[in-house]
């Protein structure tokens, strides 16, 4: 049993660091070990003291969002072959915790002064440091959105954290296809993520407006906004990808949005969906658009659904 759980251990270890490489997140280190600072208040249950933290995934790089920042990113992963519980409230404290306190002696740890003293020459004078649990399962049928189920719950107020993002099988599947629709469906243009402005990074001179690195803020939004440049013609596209479903509501709100960020670079947007369907939402989409002519007559806008269906090809 032990082997056993050694094996989905690492297949889950395995299956995050694939996942980085997509999202742009290379360079990471894995397997770091740290002291515990708190050696009695972190001991494990039959144990009398705790003398270090695993660190499963360590990742820094330059923060897009946030002027002269480094966003220092630890990360736990907690893969199982079994389905969710049906009540994981108790196993998700279990595995907060268990990150939490790992962040707690991070923050004192030699492993983030040596990292923010890598890049002091670089004009970085600030650092975010946040926790990132990915708890995934190999079941087939857990795509279920379990955060929604623990975001309520009491959390440990003795806990010492900045800011701890979850990801699950739900939020993983989202990622994941649609970037895999993106790059597949656009073969003919360079995909990046679009990295929104704000009175936040608006002076840092090498903060990009978009790259290969997907943001650790876009790691739980229900949005993510993509640049598709034509690799010959240069024409640029906006796409956002929806993590909710279609809805009249959302397309209009979406087409405000892009609008609005994008009317300097573009006027080409596509909308992605999981579960956009030609024959119900077409005719919604053209009164969507028509509305929003009224007030811009430039613009071109396509919706698709990056759901992995044999009918999405009345779509191509």
């Amino acid at each position: 049993m032990g082997e056993l759980s050694k094996t989905i251990g690492e297949k889950g270890e395995l299956l995050v660091n694939n996942f980085l490489s997509i999202i742009g997140w290379n360079n990471f280190q894995d397997g770091e070990s740290i002291d515990c600072h708190l050696a009695d208040n972190h001991k494990r249950a039959g144990t009398k003291k705790r003398n270090t933290h695993g660190i499963d995934v360590f990742c820094s790089f330059r923060s897009q969002m946030q002027d002269y920042t480094l966003d220092n990113i630890v990360l736990s992963v907690k893969y199982t072959s079994k389905p969710y519980p049906a009540n994981p409230s108790s196993l998700f404290k279990e595995h907060f915790k268990d990150l939490a306190q790992t962040m707690e002696c991070y923050m004192k740890s030699d492993l983030r002064a040596q990292n923010n003293e890598d890049y002091e020459m670089s004009g970085i004078n600030g650092a975010n440091d946040t926790g990132v649990l990915f708890w995934l399962t190999n079941d087939k049928q857990s795509e279920q959105d379990v955060v929604s189920k623990v975001c309520n719950i009491n959390l440990d107020k003795t806990l010492s954290f900045s800011t701890i993002q979850i990801v699950d099988n739900s939020r993983a599947a989202f990622i994941y296809d649609s970037i895999s629709y993106v790059k597949q469906n656009f073969v003919d243009s360079d995909y990046y993520f679009h990295y929104a402005f704000s009175s936040s990074n608006y002076k840092d001179p090498d903060i990009e407006k978009y790259g290969k690195v997907l943001p650790v803020e876009y790691l739980t939004s229900d949005l993510i906004p993509f640049r598709l440049v034509d690799k010959l013609s240069k024409k640029v596209s906006f796409c956002l990808a929806s993590r909710e479903g279609f809805l009249e509501e959302t397309i209009n709100r979406l087409l405000y949005l892009a609008s609005d960020v994008s009317q300097d670079f573009t006027g080409d947007f596509i909308f992605l969906f999981p579960d956009y369907d030609v024959l119900e939402h077409e005719s919604i989409v053209k009164r969507a658009k028509r509305l929003q002519k009224n007030s811009n007559s430039s613009l071109n806008v396509r919706v698709l659904s990056y759901g992995n269906d044999f009918r999405n090809l009345i779509n191509e």
